[in-house]
């Protein structure tokens, strides 16, 4: 990572290099089947910036592992003095440090193959280290919650570094009614070791063991289906390529549909041991209250949705069928294809780089010149290109270690979609630059809640940007104003349809039934109808859809999705209509704010309080008010 320490000229003359190495990198044209090597170096990840080779990685593994058991020697110590309790905080958050940069190297490395069986092993291995590393510190919570807090208290009003725990305190103070003794958190932390499995399993029968049939392509001849390129095919434009697709991926999950269903009932008997564990009344509400987060604000939002769907998302199945002039209902192969033909233009990864890093100028001069070095290829921080056995979709890894920079993965198909999905990358990337640059490392994470903020304000600027630069433009202004349809709908409709189904086959499981596919297959269906109405009509298998989303394993974290929308869409405008104070309190805010305070209160230090429905109305109505826009510019264009 580029140090606080660096000058500005430092910074102008590495964006200078980056300019460069964009502009002369090899030209490649993006094919999810291609071997890894195949795809150009300088497009690829530098792990290299973590460790300097395997080995090291080995070393370092092998030295942290024996040095886990230090994590007790302070243990019956924490109360003798804030010195001691300084040295333990220290010696733990090292260790941390350490954990991080093996761990994210060791997923790096496998994510970019998933067929590799020793880079799976490397993740198990580190994997196992988490448990260990829970169990060695699971004393200290307790430990410290014998400390009077009075007495913690005095000490940070006499110690300045020590008062830099304040807020981490007081989030220990607020949930110490479910936080168990010693024992129990040792046996709290030993059970992880078994939880992450259902998810481990559910990646690799997807990502490696299931192979999909193969389709008849656009150019007539055979092509694989894969999970990584089921979104490029479910939005071909032929129909009949978008329907082999559909009927092809959900078909063949279909016949594991009973494996899926185990695999996500495992994960729900280990988010209701908690809840059992932790004193808690749902898993929703174990689930948010390390983000003090109430459950009213999860529900808050499907119920706020739900109000809205007969004038958005129903209105825009409606728009769909009219645009593509479907006599029958809007089906799953009519859902994802743009909705205006030879409209979408190809956009090189250069090409996405220059458009973003123009969308994004309003947040100023340092975000973007520090964006555009870390999309620049040559950084060694984005993975751009699909491979065969690559993981499918894209994140950041935020670098939670000290000395390291974000790493993004992409998969990035020359398309305006994947164009705003590096905008988006970017917003976390950038999120947690800018956490780690100003934050101690106590805080320097994020909470998930705050999580897709920052990238889902990325790309509302980046979309603002582009339907004032193309406003004359009827085609593209089109195209942009569909992209806003689809970035709201996946976002903050779908991903909230996702949190609804969540929530329910939780409650149905707190209630003592054992979760089959029958009734997760029913459920999704009943609310696959409810959200897109009365002229959406459902396929044979589609309602399996839910088999293959990932972030049903990450224990009610899509919802986040949907209130990041809502609030990046609010962030944007008030950046766009007030300028470089709004900017200023953004970054400042929140973007350096880390984990340093609630995340409610961090998001109205930005400008935006979602304990309110305004913003999530406000999305609403947006939505809504592009529906109409759409469909206005689209009768007028086409009466010329």
């Amino acid at each position: 990572m580029f140090p606080r320490a660096n000058t500005r000229l430092l910074r102008l003359a590495l964006v200078a290099c980056s300019l460069l190495l964009t502009l002369t990198a090899t030209a490649y044209t993006p094919d999810a089947a291609a071997p890894r090597s195949e795809i150009p170096t300088e497009y690829q990840w530098q792990w290299e910036h973590i460790f300097p080779t395997l080995d090291a990685w080995e070393a370092e593994l092998a030295a942290f592992e024996q040095d886990i058991p230090t994590l007790e020697s302070y243990k019956g110590q924490l109360g003798d003095s804030p010195e001691t309790l300084k040295a333990a905080q220290d010696q733990v958050y090292a260790m941390l440090n350490r954990f991080y940069r093996l761990m994210i190297y060791a997923q790096l490395r496998f994510d970019i193959n998933q067929g590799d069986s020793e880079a799976r092993t490397r993740q198990g291995r580190v994997g196992q280290l988490g448990p260990k590393f829970s169990q060695a510190t699971s004393w200290m919570q307790p430990e410290l919650l014998t400390i009077p807090r009075e007495t913690i208290e005095a000490w940070m009003a006499d110690d300045a570094d020590l008062a830099q725990w304040k807020y981490s305190f007081e989030e220990m103070w607020r949930t110490q009614s479910h936080t168990l003794d010693a024992s129990g958190e040792r046996l709290m932390a030993t059970t992880g070791r078994m939880r992450g499995t259902p998810s481990d399993a559910h990646e690799a029968l997807l990502g490696v063991d299931i192979e999909f049939p193969e389709i008849i392509g656009v150019d007539g001849l055979p092509q694989p289906l894969t999970l990584n390129n089921f979104g490029t095919l479910r939005a071909a434009p032929t129909y009949a390529v978008r329907r082999q697709a559909a009927e092809n991926f959900f078909g063949t999950l279909r016949s594991y549909e009973t494996t899926f269903s185990v695999l996500l009932d495992g994960v729900v008997k280990g988010h209701l041991a908690t809840k059992e564990a932790r004193g808690y009344d749902s898993c929703l509400q174990a689930s948010l209250d390390g983000d003090n987060i109430s459950p009213q604000t999860y529900e808050n939002l499907i119920n706020t949705v739900r109000e809205n769907l007969p004038e958005t998302l129903h209105k825009y199945v409606a728009l769909r069928r009219e645009i593509l002039g479907l006599e029958g209902p809007l089906d799953f192969a009519n859902l994802y294809n743009p909705l205006l033909e030879d409209v979408e233009q190809p956009m090189t990864y250069a090409q996405a780089i220059e458009v973003i890093t123009s969308g994004l100028e309003p947040l100023g001069t340092e975000y973007v010149e520090q964006a555009r070095i870390g999309m620049d290829p040559a950084s060694g921080w984005t993975d751009v290109y699909p491979n065969e056995d690559k993981r499918s979709g894209a994140y950041s890894n935020g670098g939670l270690a000290a000395d390291i920079h974000p790493f993004v993965l992409q998969n990035y198909d020359d398309t305006m979609d994947a164009m705003f999905t590096t905008a988006h990358e970017y917003g976390h990337a950038m999120h947690s630059w800018y956490s780690s640059n100003e934050q101690p490392r106590q805080y320097r994470g994020y909470t998930t809640f705050l999580a897709e903020i920052a990238s889902t304000c990325n790309e509302a600027l980046v979309t603002n940007h582009l339907l004032e630069k193309y406003k004359k433009d009827t085609a593209m202004k089109l195209l942009l104003l569909n992209q806003r349809l689809e970035s709201i709908r996946l976002t903050i409709f779908r991903q909230t349809l996702f949190a609804d189904f969540e929530l329910q086959f939780h409650m149905h499981a707190e209630a003592g039934n054992p979760l089959t596919a029958d009734w997760l297959n029913a459920k999704y269906k009943e609310l696959i109808e409810l959200y897109y109405g009365p002229e959406f009509a459902m396929g044979e298998n589609d309602e399996c859809e839910w088999m293959f989303i990932p972030h049903f394993y990450y224990n009610f974290y899509v919802f986040s999705y949907a209130t990041g929308l809502t609030s990046g869409i609010a962030l944007a405008e008030r950046i766009d209509d007030k300028g470089d104070k709004a900017a200023q309190q953004y970054v400042d805010g929140m973007l350096k704010a880390g984990s340093s305070a609630p995340p409610l209160d961090i998001l109205r230090n930005a400008g935006v309080d979602l304990e309110t429905p305004a913003p999530i109305q406000a999305a609403m109505d947006l939505f809504a008010e592009t529906v109409e826009e759409f469909e206005k510019t689209w009768v007028k264009a086409n009466k010329q």
